[in-house]
């Protein structure tokens, strides 16, 4: 029979020999914690260049073809304004007749500027003393090679930065399809082969062979005229795994 005398507790002590342990040892020495922080680390060392690259990538895509479009679209609207575009660079050269700054820019602020949203145009001397570089608000940049003025067979070459023009220039070896992009444009019909309506990557007298544009957008000899962007606008604007450098802005 069980007797509970003056309303205590029963004896709840631990069975003999028995005593509770409370000494127990953490779940991670700091050895094991150390040794997992340097295989995160690792880890991180050998993910983040790719991480950072497929992002460079994806700016300089995004604004490629940002650029392509909002020039061309300009291009079609100042059209409607201005009549047919083969005949815009015709009286160019009677704006500024010793084809200095100032009449450059005319031909910008008159054909393509008025139809850009938010470009501003203006002359860095560390670039050019003669071309005026037009900047995008939402970044990047481009410039005609020989000032958007003149005759036209003069006028085809034309460079777009999806950065800063600065931190890539001058144009060379090392730059040229990494963070600087050709770009063609000759609108007068009567250049033959070379004819392009609207500005287009630079690729003239292209076989069609995307081979080729590999092998001339390698091709350390060439500056303003490397097909590199051709490239990327033959995979619809996307940078491809076996595109020859590694793109920056």
């Amino acid at each position: 029979m069980l007797i509970c005398g003056g309303g205590g507790h029963p004896n709840l002590s631990s069975p003999r020999g028995f005593s509770p342990n409370f000494d127990i040892k953490p779940a991670f020495t700091m050895a094991e914690v150390l040794i997992t922080i340097g295989i995160i680390g690792i880890v991180i060392a050998m993910t983040l260049p790719t991480l950072i690259q497929n992002y460079r990538n994806k700016v300089v895509e995004t604004r490629l073809v940002y650029f392509y479009s909002v020039i061309n679209q300009a291009i079609r609207i100042s059209e409607s304004v201005n009549g047919d575009k083969k005949y815009w660079f015709q009286n160019a050269d009677n704006w500024n007749e010793d084809h200095t700054e100032n009449g450059k820019l005319v031909w910008l602020e008159t054909y393509l500027l008025p139809y850009l949203d938010g470009v501003t145009c203006r002359f860095t001397k560390e670039i050019s003393a003669t071309n005026p570089v037009c900047y995008f608000k939402a970044g990047g940049a481009f410039m005609s090679v020989n000032g958007g003025t003149g005759d036209v067979a003069n006028n085809q070459d034309w460079l777009f930065w999806p950065g800063d023009p600065l931190k890539c220039w001058p144009v060379r070896e090392g730059t040229s399809g990494v963070c600087v992009f050709a770009f063609y444009y000759s609108p007068n019909d009567k250049n033959d082969n070379n004819t392009t309506q609207f500005f287009e990557p630079w690729k003239v007298n292209w076989d069609g062979k995307v081979e080729t544009l590999y092998r001339e957008c390698r091709n350390s000899s060439l500056t303003y005229n490397r097909p590199c962007a051709s490239i990327i606008e033959y995979y619809g604007w996307k940078i491809p795994k076996d595109y020859p450098y590694k793109v920056r802005y």
